[in-house]
């Protein structure tokens, strides 16, 4: 009779521990969705290899073109609107 309540046991802290790493998984999620801000937007990005993406971005109203690639971020210009 002892085992059962020591098995019973160890099925409770088995069945809260497993909750654990979903708990920390929404956390994370909300805690980042909190910091976001429409400041700075990414509207596209394009991979040109493995290792380098263009991004297109957008700061105060500004379309920003950005390469991406193992060496760091380049800067490669502003489009403008015709509009």
């Amino acid at each position: 009779m002892e085992w059962i309540n020591y098995l019973q046991s160890l099925g409770i802290i088995l069945l809260i521990l497993s909750f654990l790493p979903l708990g920390a998984h929404f956390y994370k999620k909300l805690n980042v969705k909190k910091f976001t801000s429409d400041y700075i937007k990414i509207l596209e990005i394009k991979p040109i290899n493995y290792k380098a993406q263009i991004l297109l971005i957008e700061v105060k109203n500004r379309k920003i073109l950005l390469g991406y690639s193992d060496k760091g971020f380049t800067y490669l210009g502003e489009i403008k609107d015709d509009a």
